[in-house]
């Protein structure tokens, strides 16, 4: 965690994560803030890159400290977009099935997403939950 007190609890948590690093954002329609930047530890491997015709995945999974503290960062919001390149976003969204299921439930949506500025995110998620709140209360907007 990187310091920054994350109350009150967001509404709405947007999670940028790769296989290194999460950004935890509380997300409204006037501001994105960056409340827990969450790092994996380094094993001393390096950027891990897979070998063609090695059996497998194509990818070493994240490791779990780094996706239990993740899991318990993002506990505190009510709805939880999780967003990241390649699968890392599918894996937190699995880990959290199996092991934090209560989390789990709050995710509306997995999106793909290369790395990206604070702005971009913002932009992003802004879209992402006026769609999904509209979708999910038709007729209003929180």
């Amino acid at each position: 965690m990187n310091g920054k007190d994350p109350s009150p609890a967001p509404w709405h948590l947007v999670v940028w994560i790769d296989h290194a690093v999460a950004h935890l954002y509380a997300s409204n329609r006037e501001k994105v803030e960056e409340i827990a930047t969450i790092h994996a530890p380094d094993q001393g491997r390096g950027h891990v890159h897979h070998h063609a015709g090695t059996p497998g995945p194509g990818h070493v999974p994240p490791d779990s400290h780094f996706l239990t503290q993740v899991a318990n960062n993002a506990s505190v919001a009510r709805e939880i977009l999780i967003i990241g390149p390649s699968t890392t976003p599918h894996d937190l969204h699995s880990f959290m099935k199996e092991h934090a299921p209560g989390v789990a439930e709050r995710v509306v949506g997995i999106e793909p997403m290369k790395r990206a500025s604070e702005r971009e995110i913002h932009e992003f998620s802004r879209r992402f939950f006026r769609h999904h709140d509209l979708m999910a209360k038709p007729g209003s907007e929180r």
